[in-house]
């Protein structure tokens, strides 16, 4: 970029890729008492969740390999069970108390891929344990990460090695693989978008899950309130973000299962074509406009911009200021 400020051309109130948060005085003061009352206790209830989720996924995928030839016997299914309902506790636990289902989940024979949005947040996550704990498409390296890794195997995710340059034509011939078992594998649920944005647009759909051409299912997620949990390259980090949710008495999560979209024979042979119809149709369904920013651009803004929200930055603006918003509308003019 040679120094040159890069032009991110968007209405600031909608930009993907700033994070912003407007507490009331009264949601303030709410905070400041959880943070030294319950927010403790929160935080071992969710530890103790996710360490109890652990134990029987763990046991799950004793003597299998990183990704099986064939689908669980049912006596794993039955502890991936058990490890769905301590996933759904680890995020009741962090304040999500709310957490609904609408519509009508198609079965894996008929949707074998189940395409979500928006991505804004790691409590996404939770619409996994919604909806039977599906695998997702990963990346490899979440394949090594501890308690984490265990989590994606039971849900016999596929993962995807990016230094492989053919690892986009071979996760579709897997894909592909499950979709023509006709329902004996679990589906399989991905974040299109492929980033985490404020939920104010849709970004561009990524077309891995459009290369092999098979039936997906739209589902769509909603939050009571998007600020505190939404989670960007921009704004607070992890541990900042999950000392917002420890301190918010209730947060409301609810997943939409809608059509099933079966793609013509142009959009099987033509993945652009069938992404850009999906995310147009996901689009009114959330009432959200779709935007052309990429992860690109938010690359670029984290470089010109270099924001650096620590748990500590993140509560000083919140007691000194009121609000935060990162990056300014001047940064990004």
């Amino acid at each position: 970029m040679n120094g040159d400020k890069v032009k991110h051309k968007c209405d600031y109130n909608l930009h993907p890729f700033v994070y912003r948060l407007y507490p009331t005085r009264t949601e303030r003061l709410i905070w400041c008492i959880m943070a030294f009352t319950l927010a403790p206790i929160k935080l071992l209830l969710f530890l103790t969740s996710v360490f109890l989720a652990w134990i029987p996924a763990r046991i799950a995928v004793i003597g299998l390999p990183l990704e099986p030839d064939q689908p669980f016997t049912p006596w794993r299914l039955f502890l991936k069970d058990i490890t769905v309902f301590f996933v759904r506790c680890a995020w009741f636990s962090m304040g999500v108390m709310s957490q609904k289902t609408k519509g009508t989940q198609a079965s894996s024979a008929e949707a074998p891929l189940i395409v979500l949005g928006p991505h804004s947040s790691f409590v996404d996550t939770l619409a996994g344990a919604l909806c039977g704990f599906p695998g997702t498409v990963s990346v490899a390296e979440n394949s090594k990460l501890p308690f984490i890794a265990t989590l994606f195997r039971v849900n016999q995710s596929i993962f995807v090695d990016r230094t492989d340059p053919h690892s986009r034509s071979k996760t579709a011939q897997k894909i592909r693989r499950r979709a023509e078992a006709k329902g004996a594998w679990p589906q399989l649920l991905v974040f299109p978008e492929g980033v985490c944005s404020a939920s104010t647009s849709l970004l561009p759909y990524k077309l891995g899950a459009f290369l092999p051409g098979v039936s997906v299912q739209l589902m769509t997620i909603k939050y009571n309130r998007t600020d505190l949990q939404t989670w960007v390259n921009t704004g607070p980090g992890l541990i900042a973000l999950a000392t917002l949710l420890l301190c918010t008495p209730l947060i409301s999560f609810e997943v939409e299962f809608h059509q099933v979209y079966h793609p013509s024979d142009e959009e099987k042979e033509n993945p652009e074509l069938f992404a850009k119809n999906v995310r147009d149709l996901m689009s009114r369904y959330l009432e959200l406009p779709t935007t052309e920013l990429t992860y690109r651009n938010l690359k670029a803004i984290v470089q010109q911009n270099k924001p650096r929200v620590t748990f500590l930055n993140l509560w000083w603006s919140i007691i000194s200021k009121g609000c935060v918003d990162i990056p300014s509308r001047e940064a990004l003019s």
